[in-house]
């Protein structure tokens, strides 16, 4: 998604302003990069700031700031368009407001600052939406689009370029209309929506072949072809990628025009080589490495690096690949690029598989954390819009408040008029009174409900979190338990298809009463599941030991258990007993189902303040890299995590699989 950045800052800036701002823009760049005058234009902004405000003032000071950005001194940038706000907001000139948020909002996506630049641009919309003409209302949805594509909110985005998509459309403007099928193509991408985003990249792709500029059609083009080679990639159809990325490539000026987008394209190009085996690619890749190298591109020099890391791989050169990602890997933890670190992560995971477990650990560790972040910006982005929308609808009401009061005002100075001045005088201080003792009760009776509605919306939230952590337990209990032993059930009945004398019937119907227990278990799961299992102070070992003749009834495994003396059960909470239990029963009915093992070792010891259990059979394991994590994985993982302890799972095929715990006491 990085390149996808860059463009689209340096469209939307040009979207904000106006045709003849546009104009001035070139020409006044020119004017400030050939004389140097930063240090004049310093002293021209603080007289400007120093006049009466008005809209000549206005103009000249958003001329200033667009003199500013080109010159890259984004420091007076900014501090330019919070004059511009300020002055604006005082004098009431919305436009100017609106203006000056759209630009604060771009400067802080600019610069990643995603909380600052969705408040910025929501304020904007919120007034461009109330302001004859809508002005800058296509930039500032385009601008929050993107903002949402960056943090994976990608209906979000979708929706909100498609009204910019029909703004664009209305307008006639171009740039614009191929920003917004960009975005949506990308955020189709991003819900795997493949052949629903190779449509709108082709819309884009229309669309840049009309725009007049030949700079921007032809960065818009190429970028476009690279999107849609990135789709085939995705689907494995290298060929077809090459051909699109060979397209992109073809005009010769793209270099001068826009680096960046070059750099993408070969990268991309070396890719695809690379998947169909073919060498040409690892001097593409040292091509873009060099000059990423040289202009300090980031984004780019990390991406290259991982890929001739998998270069490398293919050709069973480790230490180069290895030595390539571990760059690549610090370079994204220091540039805060964590998508790119996630990816060397899988890949030294791959290259280097006797630190396997630490990569993978990372992985986990870093895309949890990525997850959290994402879910707090989803709601820092919905508070951000319902303050708003309360600011706005306050706003509205001290605006109906304000124009009933003077509607009130000039019916009594009316009727004041007719009537005798000491009457008038009285009325005017009576109504006066009545005024804000009525305007008072108002406000305690709104600020009531405001009351009243934001306990209610903290009692519905702890409910529904309420109910999700119920729906969870449950969910647990009834694999674990319930189906466990329904399995083993079954299991052992499975002999009355080859026996039906009656020493076999005999044994079954043992199992059959068995049945009773779990309809017991069942029937009280609505209670207080975590209390019932050893509520009658069974000895724990005993009731692991149950679980192995239940499976010996059936399978030829032979169990060994070891238990440390040391550990006192009766002292560890019967939370912490049902959840080892848990965990052990889904391991032993995993390896029964899956391992075709004939030895199964549990071990339990005291390990300082902990109790250490290790589960290990000699099956025919499984790659874990392979595997796909099922619920009964995950319930072990969550069980853990409940009681704060430790879950750790090693397994190789054909060399059987080994469970650690490491549990509180």
């Amino acid at each position: 998604m990085k390149h996808i950045v860059y463009i689209l800052f340096l469209l939307f800036f040009i979207l904000g302003c106006n045709n003849n701002q546009k104009k001035n823009v070139v020409k006044n760049s020119n004017l400030i990069k050939n004389s140097n005058v930063n240090d004049s234009l310093k002293i021209l902004f603080q007289q400007l700031k120093n006049q009466k405000y008005d809209t000549i003032v206005r103009e000249r000071l958003n001329d200033l700031s667009i003199q500013f950005y080109s010159n890259s001194d984004t420091t007076s940038y900014y501090k330019c368009l919070k004059t511009i706000e300020t002055k604006s907001f005082e004098t009431k000139d919305t436009f100017g407001l609106i203006r000056a948020k759209t630009n604060l909002g771009m400067i802080h996506l600019m610069r990643l600052s995603s909380d600052s630049a969705y408040f910025y641009l929501t304020k904007a919309e919120k007034l461009s939406m109330i302001k004859k003409g809508q002005p800058f209302l296509g930039a500032i949805l385009l601008n929050k689009a993107n903002l949402l594509l960056l943090k994976k909110e990608y209906i979000g985005a979708e929706v909100t370029a498609i009204k910019a998509l029909r703004i664009a459309k209305e307008k006639n403007y171009l740039e614009s209309v191929f920003s917004s099928y960009t975005i949506i193509a990308n955020s189709l991408l991003g819900m795997d929506k493949d052949d629903e985003a190779l449509f709108y990249y082709k819309k884009a792709l229309e669309v840049s072949s009309k725009i007049k500029d030949v700079n921007y059609s032809t960065v818009f083009k190429a970028q476009t072809y690279n999107y849609i080679a990135n789709v085939y990639q995705k689907k494995g159809n290298h060929i077809m990628a090459i051909d699109f990325l060979k397209k992109g490539l073809e005009n010769q000026k793209l270099k001068t025009f826009d680096i960046h987008v070059y750099n993408y394209l070969q990268n991309n190009l070396g890719y695809s080589y690379l998947k169909l085996d073919n060498k040409i690619a690892l001097q593409l890749f040292k091509d873009v490495m060099k000059r990423a190298d040289s202009l300090n591109f980031v984004a780019t020099q990390i991406e290259v690096r991982i890929n001739l890391a998998e270069y490398y791989l293919n050709y069973n050169k480790i230490e180069k690949a290895k030595s390539y990602c571990l760059y690549a890997k610090s370079m994204a933890r220091e540039n805060l690029l964590f998508d790119d670190e996630l990816k060397a992560l899988e890949l030294l995971s791959v290259i280097d598989p006797k630190n396997n477990s630490v990569y993978q650990k990372e992985f986990i560790k870093l895309n949890d954390s990525l997850q959290k972040i994402e879910r707090a910006t989803q709601d820092k982005f919905a508070r951000i819009e319902f303050e708003t929308d309360e600011i706005t609808k306050q706003k509205e009401i001290v605006e109906g408040e304000k124009n009933v009061l003077l509607n009130r005002l000039f019916l009594i100075s009316g009727f004041g008029l007719l009537t005798i001045m000491l009457i008038v005088l009285w009325y005017k201080n009576q109504s006066q009174k009545a005024r804000t003792k009525q305007l008072l009760l108002e406000q305690e009776h709104q600020k009531d409900k405001e009351e009243i509605y934001q306990l209610m919306l903290a009692q519905q939230q702890k409910i529904e979190e309420g109910k999700q952590i119920e729906k969870r337990r449950i969910s647990q209990e009834l694999h674990d338990g319930v189906m466990g032993k329904l399995s083993s059930i079954r299991m052992n009945l499975y002999i009355l298809n080859k026996k039906t004398d009656s020493e076999t019937i005999a044994q079954c119907l043992n199992y059959i009463k068995e049945i009773q227990n779990i309809e017991k278990e069942i029937r009280t799961i609505s209670h207080e599941l975590n209390s019932n299992l050893f509520s009658d102070n069974v000895n724990f070992v005993s009731i692991v030991e149950n679980l192995f003749t239940a499976i010996k009834n059936h399978s030829d495994i032979n169990f060994h258990l070891k238990v440390d003396e040391q550990i006192d059960w009766e002292t560890i909470n019967n939370n912490i007993k049902i959840n080892i239990y848990r965990i052990i029963q889904e391991a032993l009915q995993n390896i029964d189902k899956y391992a075709n093992a004939q030895n199964v070792f549990i071990e339990m010891g005291k390990k300082d303040e902990n109790i250490s259990i290790e589960i290990k059979d000699d099956g025919v394991g499984f790659d874990l890299n392979s595997k796909k994590n099922g619920i009964g994985l995950s319930n072990m993982q969550a069980r853990m995590q409940e009681i704060n302890g430790k879950f750790n799972i090693n397994s190789k095929p054909q060399s059987g699989t080994k469970i650690n715990l490491i549990v509180p006491n």
